[in-house]
Order: structure tokens, then C-alpha cells, then sequence
């Protein structure tokens, strides 16, 4: 009876062991671990878990250091703890040019995942230099180069010549701070042309040489032709709504103290100018006669009244 007994603790014990393991199996880990780094800038990138749940992971970084002597200590970088991402910017952890470990866990709640490591561990002296991007600006007849910003960590060589001069080429040195650099006085109808090297400084290697990028310099003549019709083109600019404004107000109050009134429809009549006028004419006519008729009648009075006076 008691070995039976026994024997049923041992089954319900080799169960629950065995459950308990598949649970811990059933979370797969990320896969396809592989590191992107461009200009130093370094980029963890894996391949999404497909499982049910809010799937996140978590991200340890291990330096040389640390797996030689203290190998069961890993570093947790804190802004790729937990996340839903399925990269990390592993750029502020790699600070030397040593071999770095990275690992990988998914986790869906309280379940994870086991460990999944980068293979091979990672050095940022693999990372991949592209070629710089310069453009070449003439302000003023000043020659100056603007050139992408890599970050805090490359200098930059300028080389630059005058077209048809190649054996004479120019070279300055500026820091990833200094993108926009001024070069030189220009001479003008000039072809200048250039190249950009970079450098990394934490891991002592360069880049390749940039396209050649080349400026034609424009004419002081044809600056200031360029300079005045811009000019003009600004007064009249200016000028032209204000010409504009004045002569809406101007219509406006033309309009508030002599409103336009409809024209009587007879005056709309054709000829009707010259009947005015005609009748005009006979109006004076009329006058004229109405006075020399009144005149002879006073005069025809006057005559009478002498006629009928006696004699003294």
C-alpha cells in the first residue's frame, strides 16, 4: 500500500516537473541576431516571435572584460528593456574597440524565453565607412564646402582645386562640428572642384574619397545685374499694392460723394442732344422777340401821349 502510494507521488511529481519545463519551452527566442553598424553608429536588429500574447524583449551586453573574468555578469541596457521593438541602438554601449556579446529574450507576461546570443560577438572596427557627401557654395566669391555631419567621433580632409590645376590641390582639416567650412576667395569665371575624406578617430581608419563635386564661378557683372533686378523686382513688389490700394480708396470715395444715378429713359432717346440744343436756340430766339415787341409797345405809348397834349 505504501509503495503504491509512493509510487503515485512519484508520477504526480514527474508530471508536474515535466509541465512546468514544457511551460518554460513554450516561449521560442529570437532568431536571425545580427548587428548593423554604419559610421559608428551600431544597430541590434532580430527577427520578430510569433506567439499569442503582448510579445516584448529584453536586451544584455557583455564587454571583454567582463566575459573573461566575470562571465556570468551581464549588462542590461535600459532603453531596450522590455520593449515592442525589434531593434536596439547599441551605439552609447560600445565605447572601446573590443569584442562585445550581445543577447536577445522574449517574454509574454511572466513567461520568457531563453537566451539568444549575437554570433560572432560584435567590434566596432567592422563598422562601415560610406563616403562623405560635400557640396561646394560660392557666397559672395567665398568658396565654402558643407559636408553631411557624421557625428562627434570623425574629422574631415577637404582636398580642392581649381579646375585644369589638378596638380595643385589644397587641402584643410575640419572636425564634424565645423560642416560648413570656408575654403577660399574664389576668382571669378573660376571652376573649382573638390574631394572629402573621413576619418574615424576612435578607430583610426578612413573612408574612401567622396565624388568629385565641382562650382562654376559666376561674374561680379553678372552679380550685379542679378543684384539690381532683384531690386527692381522688390520695389515693384512693394509699390504695386500700394498703387492698387490708393485706387480703391480713390473709387470708393468717388463713388460715396457722387453715387451713380440711372439716366432718364427720354434722354436715353436718340438726337436727343441736338433737340436740346435746338431747343435751346429757340428759347433765346423767343426771348430776344418778346423784348424788341415789349419795346415797341412802350415806344407806340410814348408817341401817343405826346400826340394828345393840348397847346399852350
Amino acid at each position: 500500500m505504501d509503495m503504491s502510494r509512493g509510487c503515485a507521488l512519484q508520477a504526480l511529481l514527474i508530471v508536474f516537473i515535466t509541465g512546468s519545463l514544457a511551460d518554460l519551452q513554450l516561449l521560442p527566442s529570437p532568431v536571425n541576431i545580427s548587428m548593423v553598424s554604419i559610421n559608428l553608429k551600431h544597430t541590434l536588429y532580430w527577427d520578430p516571435v510569433m506567439v499569442p500574447g503582448n510579445v516584448t524583449y529584453s536586451v544584455q551586453t557583455q564587454g571583454e572584460f567582463e566575459s573573461r573574468f566575470v562571465s556570468h555578469y551581464w549588462h542590461e541596457i535600459k532603453n531596450c528593456w522590455n520593449i515592442s521593438a525589434r531593434k536596439c541602438d547599441v551605439t552609447q554601449e560600445v565605447s572601446t574597440s573590443v569584442m562585445y556579446k550581445f543577447r536577445v529574450q522574449t517574454l509574454v507576461g511572466d513567461r520568457l524565453s531563453a537566451w539568444a546570443e549575437l554570433d560572432p560577438p560584435f567590434n566596432r572596427r567592422s563598422t562601415l565607412l560610406t563616403l562623405p557627401k560635400v557640396e561646394l557654395q560660392v557666397s559672395e566669391l567665398n568658396l565654402v564646402a558643407q559636408i553631411k555631419d557624421y557625428g562627434a567621433d570623425f574629422t574631415f580632409f577637404i582636398f580642392y582645386w581649381k579646375k585644369g590645376g589638378e596638380d595643385d590641390v589644397n587641402c584643410i582639416t575640419t572636425s564634424s562640428y565645423d560642416v560648413s567650412t570656408y575654403l577660399e576667395k574664389a576668382e571669378e569665371g573660376k571652376e573649382y572642384c573638390a574631394e572629402v575624406i573621413a576619418y574615424a578617430r576612435p578607430i583610426n581608419r578612413n573612408s574612401s574619397r567622396s565624388d568629385t563635386v565641382c562650382v562654376q564661378v559666376q561674374g561680379a557683372k553678372q552679380s550685379v545685374v542679378f543684384i539690381t533686378l532683384l531690386s527692381i523686382f522688390g520695389v515693384v513688389l512693394v509699390f504695386v499694392p500700394i498703387v492698387l490700394g490708393v485706387w480703391k480708396f480713390a473709387y470708393v470715395l468717388r463713388y460715396y460723394c457722387c453715387p451713380d444715378e440711372d439716366i432718364p429713359e427720354m434722354l436715353k432717346e436718340p438726337n436727343m442732344g441736338q433737340r436740346m440744343l435746338r431747343n435751346s436756340h429757340s428759347s433765346e430766339d423767343s426771348e430776344e422777340i418778346n423784348n424788341v415787341e415789349l419795346h415797341e409797345h412802350r415806344l407806340l405809348e410814348n408817341s401817343s401821349f405826346i400826340v394828345k397834349m393840348p397847346k399852350l
